[in-house]
């Protein structure tokens, strides 16, 4: 809306209130101003004013023009609402005719629109220098500026593939003629996974028959297992399910009855287990400790006999299984 206002003393500016629908009128704006203004300064004001109120963004954008003795004053403000702009315009008015008052709380300066930058001027345009050999300079490659990243902006990624060595002692029970070993081996492991591939040397145990001459032999087993699967991980925890194959060969040598006997079978298994490995966050991923626990199942059940069908050791249906292992993981 756009009004005059009415005036309560004649000398008192006229004043032109332009708002939007919804807002106080002009009477509103009249009185507010009369409101801070003592009779001597309303006598001594003359001119006019133009007070316009618009919505901007979250707030209401105000302009106050005052001209006076041939001369004009422009105000801007910044406001909440729109009653906030009649009395923000109350006082730029008041200070106006009275400068001895204070600007209230709620009104903020606007800030000012930044200066347009002047135009370029023209200029003579660069010529390349002469070369060394009298010819034209090359002209220089663009380079790209690179800004590095700023510490702590990216999160560190995992890597993607990783190596792991491993070692330590195993027991088993059942199948093998054997209990002892020591177990050796290198893999890769990924963020969810892993792929392993093993050495354990199950040492020299004997095997002794009862009778009237009691005979047996020496076993030792050499095996080669590859195992895989996915890894499940909480904190430094990790949980590898894995399953594998496993081939090996058993050696025996005769004791007693026949102490030159000797032989070597090849046999496999099947193999599937579980580990519960440790990760300290200390190690920084390059060390780890766990235990893995795994049941074996033959695929091949060689038999050792004496002469006169004396048997001397089967490899069993099954195994159960246990390797406690140290782990250097890198890079």
């Amino acid at each position: 809306m756009s009004a005059p206002a009415s005036t309560r003393a004649a000398a008192l500016p006229t004043i032109e209130w332009d708002a939007p629908a919804g807002c106080p009128d002009a009477e509103v704006l009249q009185a507010e101003i009369s409101r801070h203004l003592g009779p001597a300064a309303a006598a001594a004001a003359t001119g006019s004013i133009r007070v316009q109120a618009r919505p901007d963004g979250a707030g209401w954008h105000v302009a106050v023009a005052i001209a006076t003795d041939g001369r004009t004053q422009e105000r801007t403000l910044a406001v909440a609402s729109c009653d906030a702009a009649v009395r923000a315009a109350a006082f730029v008015i008041a200070i106006a005719v009275d400068p001895a008052r204070r600007e209230p709380e709620d009104v903020v300066p606007a800030p000012p629109e930044p200066p347009t930058p002047p135009p370029p001027k023209p200029g003579p345009e660069p010529q390349p220098e002469a070369a060394g050999d009298g010819g034209p300079a090359p002209a220089p490659a663009e380079v790209e500026a690179l800004t590095p990243p700023a510490p702590g902006s990216q999160a560190p990624r995992r890597r993607a593939v990783r190596g792991l060595v491993y070692a330590g002692p195993g027991m088993q029970v059942g199948m093998l003629p054997v209990q002892a070993g020591l177990a050796v081996g290198a893999g890769l492991m990924w963020p969810r996974a892993r792929l392993t591939l093993g050495y354990t040397r199950w040492f020299t145990t004997e095997v002794q028959r009862p009778g009237e001459t009691p005979y047996g032999a020496e076993f030792a087993v050499h095996a080669g297992q590859l195992r895989g699967g996915p890894v499940l991980r909480a904190g430094p925890l990790e949980l590898p399910l894995q399953a594998g194959l496993e081939l090996g060969a058993l050696q025996a040598a005769g004791v007693g009855g026949e102490p030159n006997y000797t032989a070597t079978a090849l046999w496999g298994a099947a193999t599937v287990g579980a580990g519960l490995t440790w990760a300290p966050r200390a190690s920084r991923g390059f060390f780890a400790v766990g235990l893995l626990v795994e049941a074996a199942f033959a695929l091949r059940r060689p038999q050792f006999v004496f002469e006169g069908d004396r048997e001397v050791a089967r490899i069993g249906p099954a195994a159960f299984r246990g390797f406690l292992q140290v782990e250097a993981r890198f890079p």
